[in-house]
């Protein structure tokens, strides 16, 4: 496959792709040596990591299955393989789903642009890039210190575990168990030595790269909702000056300096001044206001009844177009991240529900401040957090994409021209049903989902509880 150009969102998300692709995740594109050997290479380090991932995944089970003799037991390791599976679903879900990949982070790179607006919409893009990287160092940091915690909590407190014991059928006995972050079926000796050892390391690595890779897709995910919700603040700013623009293409006769200014509504620079000697700053505007917006003594400046030159005219003209192509842009790209994270957001809410409900039931188990107290606690809060982000990004999304059309019928629009008029109705015709992120259709990322799905563990706990 050819390199892709980084450019656009990707340029943008580049931290984020960057760790994704190191983590393990069969990306081969975004790289700057392309060449047949460095394919291979990181082909043999993706597939390294997938066979890590999914043999110490399966002696999870092997284990589980194997040494559970109670409910309680049985519980805990239930929690441990569902907690693991976001991960794991996650990985081949995107490795087999590239094209999606490709596809929703290349949708950006040529955006349409509009000089009357560009300062506001890299203002806005300059904040999407900022939220991006605090978001990139709050899931870079809540992972390592997940991965050191864990690792803590291995050393704290008694390394035993109470099993059935041979000669009795209703006495369990106490056995030294090695000291590892999750209890695993090995076909060698763990208690101590290499063995262990090598155990020790594997368990630690696999716990980092499995929560490494579930959080950095989470995290692009929550990026890429964010650089949407920035665009919409951007057409929400530019929604008043764009309805001023267009009244201008009435027979009144407008303030022609104070119209066409740089940027946005809150800069009073001129765009147009035939008598100023541009500053340097005003170099991304000089060959726009040669060549396109013509004073009125230049030649084909010919003055309308409204004050304006017939080129000023059709740029008032393509800033309407302009917003109308970016808004549709915008909806496109919030479908593209729908079919990118649809199917993996449902799997994600299913799996997350159980394991909620397996965790209260655990809670109700905790006796005093002890290792399984925290480690439940830490269960609990780690999963909780995760579906509240999510559904904090949504619910914002979807909050931004209402409040255009309100923005839209707020402006003075009844004061402009036929035109503003009809763009109005057109911006609430595209605006009537707010933009939003499903999981595969079956329900809308939101804090209502949150809300739901806290509804539903209430629910399982108390049938799980009546039949325990």
């Amino acid at each position: 496959m050819q390199k892709i150009r980084k450019q656009g969102l990707v340029a943008d998300l580049w931290p984020n792709i960057r760790l994704i692709q190191l983590s393990g995740l069969f990306i081969s594109a975004y790289y700057a040596d392309n060449g047949m050997l460095m394919r291979l290479l990181r082909k043999i380090y993706s597939w390294i990591v997938t066979l890590i991932l999914f043999t110490q995944y399966i002696l999870i089970i092997i284990f589980a299955f194997t040494e559970s003799y109670n409910a309680d037991q049985r519980a805990t390791y239930s929690v441990t393989i569902l907690f693991f599976t976001h991960s794991l679903i996650k990985f081949v879900y995107f490795s087999m789903s590239t094209e999606k990949f490709y596809r929703t982070l290349g949708l950006w790179n040529n955006p349409n642009q509009h000089p009357l607006f560009a300062e506001s919409n890299a203002r806005h893009r300059a904040s999407a890039i900022s939220r991006m990287r605090k978001l990139l160092m709050w899931t870079g940091g809540i992972t390592l210190f997940t991965v050191g915690s864990w690792t803590t909590l291995t050393f704290v407190g008694d390394s035993v575990r109470d099993v059935p014991d041979p000669e009795t059928d209703n006495e369990t006995m106490s056995i030294e168990t090695p000291r590892l972050l999750i209890p695993s079926y090995y076909p060698f000796e763990t208690m101590q030595g290499p063995g262990y050892i090598a155990a020790l390391t594997l368990q630690i690595y696999w716990v980092f790269i499995s929560l490494s890779i579930a959080n950095l897709l989470d995290s692009l995910f929550d990026s890429l909702v964010l650089y949407s919700c920035e665009q919409l603040k951007h057409l929400k700013e530019i929604m008043g000056p764009l309805i001023e623009f267009s009244a201008t293409l009435d027979t009144r006769v407008p303030n022609v300096e104070l119209m066409f200014r740089i940027g946005s509504a809150e800069s009073k620079e001129p765009l147009i001044d035939n008598n100023e000697d541009y500053d340097e700053y005003k170099t991304n505007y000089e060959n726009y206001r040669n060549n396109v917006f013509l004073s009125a003594g230049d030649s084909g400046g010919n003055v309308g009844p409204n004050g304006l030159t017939q080129k000023q005219e059709l740029m008032v003209r393509s800033a309407i177009k302009y917003w109308v192509e970016r808004h549709k842009h915008i909806v496109r790209h919030v479908t593209s991240v729908a079919e990118m994270y649809g199917i993996a957001l449902l799997f994600h809410m299913l799996i997350t529900t159980f394991t909620l409900t397996l965790l209260a039931y655990q809670a109700t188990k905790i006796r005093g401040v002890n290792v399984y107290a925290f480690s439940t606690i830490g269960y609990l809060v780690y999963t909780l957090g995760q579906i509240y982000v999510f559904c904090s990004y949504g619910n914002e999304l979807i909050d931004e994409s209402s409040s255009v059309m309100e923005a839209a019928y707020s402006c003075s629009w009844y004061d402009g021209s036929e035109e503003a008029k009809t763009f109005v109705q057109i911006v609430c015709q595209q605006c009537q049903k707010s933009l939003a992120v499903t999981g595969a259709k079956f329900f809308t990322v939101s804090l209502d989902l949150f809300a739901s799905v806290l509804g539903a563990v209430v629910t399982y706990f108390m049938v799980l509880i009546q039949l325990s």
